[in-house]
């Protein structure tokens, strides 16, 4: 069988792009949702035909069909997955929105579809979108919509105050904080659940820096192991800290010379963490200025990605 462009299938479900059929059941899958729905994103029922008016290269909407539809439900529509904001040229990226409809919702019927359509992104033209990269925004109280994404093998990559004009379901609108996960085609298929490898630099700071060496953590975004947890801690207790944290600014008990680096040296090592690629020794004297430690936090995560990825720091 000949498979059309911008089509998959899987086991359970099937995908296609949005065409006028599917307008009348969408209203009732709809009509099934509404009240779950509307917690966290709009309910248009005009939204799909908004849709299907709209589609380009730039704008595609993708319908979830389940196989064997469930025979009392009125419609066969798992869910609906809208891409959008297509950047070609040097991004070659597009953000992804979803919803997914009753009665088909938590039986893992969305997930397959979801997986489906990201199959289709990154497949190359003319059979799928040729993209390499995909983003999908959450609130952060939408728990079960972070856990479809991060269950498909999306990682979180960062965090957006008030990122959009949303109601909630009373009707309240306001600019709502969203949390964006994300996936290249190098990463797909995705490990379920996975973290990725974000290079995450550890630094070595002398006891005299106080404040400046919390300053510096919170620029990292990375725990401040005081000098008085070192010392309690030794090499073992460090080690096994180091296991459970990304990064981290370390402050020594005693100045920074050789016999108190190379403690630090045998914890990451004890952590398994790859010691040239992430240890900064920032010296026993501190920055003057918060402008300083900024300047020595991106210099300390540039080199540490630098010796992962093999990009030189400037």
């Amino acid at each position: 069988m000949v498979r059309e462009p911008l089509t998959a299938w899987g086991e359970r479900v099937w995908v296609a792009p949005v065409c006028a059929d599917d307008l009348e059941p969408y209203g009732r899958a709809l009509a099934l949702s509404a009240d779950r729905i509307r917690v966290w994103n709009p309910v248009d029922p005009r939204d799909l035909e908004t849709h299907l008016r709209f589609q380009t290269s730039a704008h595609r909407t993708f319908v979830i069909h389940a196989v064997e539809p469930i025979a009392d439900a009125g419609h066969d529509i798992v869910g609906v997955v809208n891409v959008t904001g297509v950047v070609r040229g040097r991004a070659m990226s597009a953000a992804v929105g979803y919803n997914a409809y009753d009665p088909y919702q938590g039986r893992g019927l969305f997930a397959e579809g979801f997986r489906l359509v990201v199959d289709v992104v990154f497949e190359a033209e003319p059979l799928g979108m040729g993209l390499h990269r995909v983003e999908a925004s959450v609130q952060p109280g939408n728990v079960r919509s972070a856990g479809l994404l991060r269950s498909v093998g999306f990682r979180r990559r960062g965090f957006w105050p008030a990122y959009l004009w949303l109601g909630d379901e009373r009707g309240v609108h306001a600019w709502r904080d969203h949390e964006t996960y994300g996936m290249t085609v190098e990463e797909w298929p995705a490990v379920p659940f996975s973290v990725g490898s974000v290079p995450s630099p550890v630094v070595v700071v002398g006891p005299q820096w106080g404040d400046a060496g919390v300053e510096l953590a919170v620029q990292l975004e990375v725990p401040f192991i005081a000098a008085g947890v070192v010392e309690a801690l030794g090499d073992e207790g460090l080690g096994a800290l180091l296991r459970g944290v990304r990064g981290a600014v370390i402050e020594l008990p005693r100045p920074t010379d050789e016999g108190q680096v190379r403690r630090v040296e045998v914890a990451m090592r004890l952590a398994g963490a790859d010691v040239g690629a992430e240890l900064t020794v920032a010296g026993d004297v501190a920055p003057v200025g918060r402008h300083r430690v900024v300047a020595l936090a991106l210099r300390a995560r540039s080199e540490a990605h630098a010796a992962v990825r093999g990009v030189r720091p400037v």
